[in-house]
């Protein structure tokens, strides 16, 4: 009877890739390499805000969005007004981004240390903190993300669209769960609860307000949404959904992309350079699940010319030498801070 059931559960479960979704053996080394500093790294998740949660329960995620700042026109500041590019650090550090940030990394580190090394030590480590963040009912976060980069004095001090963004990282702790799946870090229990997280989040990204905007956003936010809800929905077997999903980017290249490969919704940004290559971050990433499914957004070419292929060659130039950037850059870049894309874009370009 036990085998039966065993055999059954496993049955029940999602199949799962051979290899990650979004990861090649140059990332699964460095992460890997990393491990040492992971095992060290204290676990902390959601309840371990500074202060009380604004929301009055300590499990809802809370963050503040970075380039908001107290109106010096306004006796009490409010509501807040946006100075784009210029970091409000000490606002975001009484949120709960840094704290999510670090667990969806340790845990990816520490479940590439077990593919690579077989350790088991890494293993167990990264069980740990995918518990303490998404199963154990005393830390766990709630899974939605209505409270991120809260403006403050705006919309009732609500969550804003913009902070769909802060649960990108979140397609980490997805690898993290691949690679971890012949491993001993989880419980059979565990994994069960951890779809079932990720099944609640999976509804709230398709049906909150929020989460609805930043889906259609034009800029780099509707990427990283794509970027994050494709690997969830693939991890829950909903293939279809990531399919179709794969497949709307292909109208989002055409509407991101001019055809000499400039992206006009990222270089009106303070930041332009820095921006324009974000967005290529996270196409990237759509475009590594996408071909798991048979989709090769790195072959396709938009009715109006526009491909992710000539936007990474219009910002080639720029590459070793950010300075030269002819538009608005204040944050200052280090030379070869496209080379991943460069390399990907190589990787992918037509054979002759």
């Amino acid at each position: 009877m036990k085998f039966f059931c065993v055999l059954a559960a496993l049955l029940a479960a999602p199949a799962f890739a051979a290899e990650p979704y979004d990861l090649d053996q140059t990332d699964l080394a460095s992460l890997a390499a990393a491990e040492p500093a992971a095992l060290r790294a204290k676990i902390a998740t959601v309840v371990d805000k500074p202060g009380a949660s604004p929301t009055g329960d300590a499990h809802d995620y809370v963050s503040y969005a970075r380039y908001w700042w107290p109106d010096p026109s306004k006796p009490d500041g409010l509501p807040y007004v946006q100075h784009d590019g210029k970091h409000n650090r000490e606002q975001v550090a009484r949120g709960d981004e840094y704290r999510l940030g670090h667990f969806c990394d340790n845990a990816e580190k520490l479940a590439a240390a077990w593919r690579v090394n077989h350790d088991e030590a890494a293993a167990r480590r990264a069980g740990e903190w995918l518990r303490a963040w998404l199963v154990t009912p005393a830390t766990r976060m709630t899974p939605n993300l209505e409270y991120a980069q809260v403006r403050l004095g705006r919309d009732n001090n609500h969550g804003s669209a913009s902070g769909v963004l802060d649960g990108r990282g979140l397609a980490r702790v997805i690898n993290a769960l691949q690679l971890l799946h012949d491993s001993p870090a989880l419980a059979p229990g565990d994994e069960e609860k951890i779809r079932a997280w990720f099944s609640d989040y999976l509804r709230w990204l398709q049906t909150a307000k929020t989460a609805k905007a930043e889906h259609a956003a034009k800029n780099n936010h509707g990427s990283w949404f794509l970027a994050q809800i494709i690997p969830i929905a693939r991890y829950l077997g909903r293939d279809d959904l990531a399919r179709e999903l794969c497949e709307e980017d292909k109208a989002r290249i055409a509407s991101q992309l001019q055809p000499d490969g400039s992206q006009p919704e990222e270089i009106r940004r303070v930041d332009g350079l820095g921006y324009s290559r974000f967005n290529l971050e996270a196409q990237r990433h759509v475009a590594r699940v996408a071909a798991t499914l048979g989709i090769d957004l790195w072959a396709y070419t938009a009715p109006n010319g526009a491909s992710l292929r000539l936007a990474v060659d219009f910002l080639r130039p720029y590459n070793q030498a950010p300075e030269k950037w002819p538009h608005t850059q204040n944050e200052k870049l280090p030379p070869g801070f496209l080379d991943g894309l460069i390399q990907e874009a190589a990787a992918h370009a037509p054979k002759k």
